[in-house]
């Protein structure tokens, strides 16, 4: 099962650093960079909403790429 607290950062957003910037602009009106976040980023981005379908698709995704190899057996 797969779990998950909170939205992904938009992509470009700068880190983490900029992920707090873009959340304390978007959430405050009063905000210098408020418009400017809000037009940039995704529409009605809400950080507290999870979307597991996409989550669950980029998992498996990675899954059928990441398949296991043997190892080689060393010789003495």
């Amino acid at each position: 099962m797969l779990e998950a607290a909170g939205r992904c950062s938009p992509e470009d957003v700068g880190g983490a650093p900029g992920y707090a910037e873009y959340l304390a602009a978007i959430s405050d009106p009063g905000h210098p960079e408020h418009e400017h976040m809000r037009l940039w980023g995704p529409e009605r981005f809400d950080p507290n909403v999870v979307d597991r379908k996409a989550l669950e698709a980029a998992v498996n995704a990675l899954s059928d790429t990441w398949i296991p190899r043997r190892r080689a057996t060393r010789t003495k």
